[in-house]
């Protein structure tokens, strides 16, 4: 099985500069057209799932429906992005400036929500559950995510240590990372990388 891992596109709060937002953030006006060229540009490359997965908080499922418009989609909650407690409509600029330790150890809890580490579990236990225990399988995933969920999947499936190096990838909105499974090397290899 093949893995093709998608950010959604601009939300409001990205295009705001908002730390994290919430479930409920909705992709911008330029997020859903960049959510219509990334349609175009995966029909290109003739990219067409067996299977799609999706976050369940608004932007990624607005991304997945746009680009998956006939497909059948699940969504599940591991790949959801990190719950940023009280925290959710602060600016990130803002966030920084208060807290600027914050972000040198995964393991601190955003006050009422979650912990990187908290999210990296939950999607580490995703990324075994459907993408490792589904490697024989034929066909392509498709996942419609977060940069900080995508980050963790990569890094996971990569082999790149995540406890000390969170997060490594930072993909920007609309953007897609194509993973062959290599059955000869026993490990996924990034075939291809693009954004609109």
């Amino acid at each position: 099985m093949d893995l093709l891992i998608i950010r959604h596109g601009q939300s409001n709060a990205n295009a705001n500069g908002l730390l994290i937002s919430n479930d409920q953030d909705e992709l911008s006006e330029l997020g859903r057209s960049q959510s219509e060229c990334l349609r175009e540009t995966l029909a290109q490359y003739d990219y067409a799932p067996s299977r799609v997965v999706s976050s369940p908080w608004r932007r990624a499922r607005q991304t997945a429906e746009t680009l998956f418009d006939t497909a059948e989609i699940a969504f599940d909650a591991r790949l959801a992005e990190t719950h940023p407690g009280i925290f959710g409509t602060w600016l990130e600029r803002d966030f920084n400036s208060a807290y600027p330790d914050f972000h040198r150890d995964i393991r601190n809890t955003y006050e009422g929500g979650e912990s990187h580490w908290d999210m990296t579990v939950r999607v580490r236990a995703w990324t075994d559950e459907t993408v490792m225990a589904g490697i024989a399988n034929t066909g392509l995933l498709a996942v419609v995510a977060h940069g900080g969920p995508i980050s963790v999947i990569l890094q996971h499936l990569l082999g790149v240590p995540i406890e000390s190096h969170y997060p490594t990838f930072t993909v920007p909105n609309a953007s897609f990372t194509y993973l062959r499974w290599r059955a000869d090397l026993n490990r996924f290899c990034v075939e291809r990388l693009g954004h609109v």
